[in-house]
């Protein structure tokens, strides 16, 4: 008996699973940004005139939703809708509910299960079947009602660990939507940022476009009044064709922007919201940054909790297939009346009772339950590395994305003090060929330079708003969840 006891404790102690702790993955205490690598050392002795920092990273977290920051009343109307319409979002919130109700159905296992039974049959035994006879038997009706009930006793924690394995998967859902409606809000203002970077780049052209109309009436007028040459018309008009060139390209550009809003927010491609027909105004770009440090970025940021969630429930499923080596008991109870008339169902002496434990052990089928386990095993090794993959890039990301957002301020500054010199060399050179001092050349070569800077200034904006997107998608930053 000691022996058989003391190899139940080893079978025991073997099968048992180690509470499950979230794994801890080796993480900077703060982003670079700001920090003098020698990139950045080289930069600056190239040109002491480029900004060495644009914007400041605090290690505080942000307590609202950074477009709320950016004074575009638009833009937070677009990201509220797609939050409630958008087909992801709503495809996110199905698989939660499923998650839940399946949490639910395995917690059912912890309760006993009964269900009623009721059944009429009628039959008839062979000479073969009733040994001694030399007549066959009448037929006979047989009437059944009763229950049935089993309960398993939950002695090695196999239906607990699938039951909270099954509500970390829930918990993964959970945070799956959370991901889903991160990435729709992103989407949504990198492509409203494009839309408006596009208009405002057309509004460029088109106000260039007025000017160069301007140079060419000129030329044919001096032309005419025999001042000119029809080399200098021509040229103009030359100039003046390429800017118009540019304007189809952002025309297009504008339309397939405000059809991918309009599906983005749940509607058909032509549904646009009337807020997008207008061109907007300027954003106010922060100067500082709240994105927290990236401790709190392994435990914010949605994709990264949803991966923990998901190795939680891997390893939970590894101790409920483990314990499939030890015997499971299950109480089980059967009663109720059987009879060959309805009439005498329920009379005295019908009654039917069965009542008792029902242990079971893999006795000859151990291969198999060694088998569910390598597999159970085999998902938690997978998980175990998606979640760590998954720090590693949220790592990447809110590196890259703050570095990208830092330089792209800090051009922003150079590209607006290009925009102001091209400017005032544009008016003087057409002041220097109002006046004969100079020929059009000059001229049409400041407004191919301002037009140029213009057109990267606005390029500039957008890429620094769509960089902010990225940041606080790659931080996990607030967005209104819940």
């Amino acid at each position: 008996m000691r022996k058989t006891l003391s190899a139940f404790a080893v079978l025991l102690a073997a099968c048992g699973t180690p509470a499950y702790r979230a794994p801890e993955v080796p993480v900077p205490s703060t982003y670079s940004v700001g920090s003098a690598t020698p990139a950045a050392a080289e930069v600056r002795t190239a040109s002491e005139d480029v900004p060495t920092s644009a914007v400041h990273v605090s290690t505080a977290l942000a307590t609202t939703p950074f477009w709320t920051d950016l004074g575009d009343s638009t833009l937070a109307m677009l990201i509220r809708e797609a939050q409630r319409a958008n087909m992801d979002v709503r495809g996110a919130q199905s698989r939660l509910t499923s998650a839940r109700a399946t949490r639910r159905l395995a917690s059912y296992d912890l309760l006993p299960t009964i269900t009623g039974t009721g059944s009429t049959n009628r039959q008839q035994f062979s000479i073969a079947q009733t040994p001694g006879l030399t007549s066959q038997l009448p037929a006979q009706q047989l009437w059944d009602v009763g229950f049935d009930a089993s309960w398993e006793v939950d002695f090695f924690g196999r239906v607990g660990r699938t039951v909270k394995a099954q509500g970390a998967l829930a918990e993964s859902s959970e945070y799956g939507l959370e991901d889903v409606q991160v990435s729709v809000a992103s989407e949504v203002a990198r492509t409203y940022f494009d839309l408006r970077g596009a208009q405002r780049q057309l509004a460029v052209s088109q106000r260039n476009a007025a000017n160069q109309r301007k140079i060419v009436k000129l030329t044919e007028d001096r032309l005419s009044a025999g001042q000119g040459t029809a080399f200098d018309t021509e040229r103009a008009k030359s100039v003046l064709y390429l800017t118009l060139a540019a304007a189809p390209g952002l025309e297009s550009q504008i339309a397939v922007d405000r059809n991918r809003l309009a599906v983005l927010l749940g509607r058909a491609p032509d549904a646009l919201p009337r807020a997008l027909l207008d061109s907007g105004g300027l954003l106010r770009l922060p100067d500082t940054l709240y994105v927290g440090s990236p401790g709190q970025l392994v435990h914010r940021r949605p994709d990264v909790l949803r991966a923990e969630r998901q190795l939680a429930a891997r390893s939970l499923f590894v101790g409920a297939a483990r314990a499939e080596y030890l015997p499971r008991v299950t109480l089980s109870a059967r009663a109720g009346y059987a009879a060959t008339s309805v009439d005498s169902l329920f009379k005295r002496g019908n009654s039917r009772l069965l009542l008792g434990p029902v242990m079971t052990f893999p006795l000859f089928d151990v291969g198999r339950v060694r088998e569910r386990v390598e597999v159970a095993q085999a998902g938690q090794e997978e998980a175990q590395a998606a979640y760590n993959a998954t720090v590693l890039q949220a790592l990447e990301e809110s590196e890259g994305s703050l570095v990208t957002y830092d330089r792209a301020h800090a051009r922003l500054a150079i590209l607006e003090s290009a925009v102001r010199s091209s400017s005032r060399a544009s008016d003087l050179a057409q002041q220097r060929f109002e006046a004969g001092l100079t020929d059009l050349l000059q001229v049409l070569d400041a407004e191919r330079t301002l037009l140029d800077a213009e057109n990267q200034l606005e390029q500039g904006r957008t890429a620094a708003a769509t960089a902010l997107v990225a940041v606080y998608k790659a931080v996990g930053g607030t967005w209104p969840i819940r």
